[in-house]
């Protein structure tokens, strides 16, 4: 699966920073990383580990956080850098 050309590796990332909204924690590459892993750990299908690692891989190719927030629109969205300054 390529994930830029897959919603389902979206899907997988948004489960994940869904997580650690819920958990008021911090979401970002490397938080996003380590909760796949926690989501990796506790199980699942074939498909579905094989997405979480999948999407592990494709976060983990970004050297610089910033570039995968200036690549990743959403990624901006959910590390808040889209709303407004008050």
């Amino acid at each position: 699966m390529s994930i830029q050309h897959d919603g389902k590796g979206h899907v997988i990332i948004g489960e994940a920073a869904l997580s650690l909204a819920l958990g008021e924690k911090e979401i970002s590459v490397q938080s996003l990383i380590a909760e796949l892993g926690h989501m990796a750990e506790a199980g699942g299908s074939d498909n579905r580990l094989t997405e979480i690692s999948e999407a592990r891989s494709w976060l983990k190719s970004f050297h610089e956080p910033e570039q995968a927030v200036r690549l990743v629109p959403y990624l901006q969205t959910l590390a808040g850098l889209n709303d407004e300054k008050n």
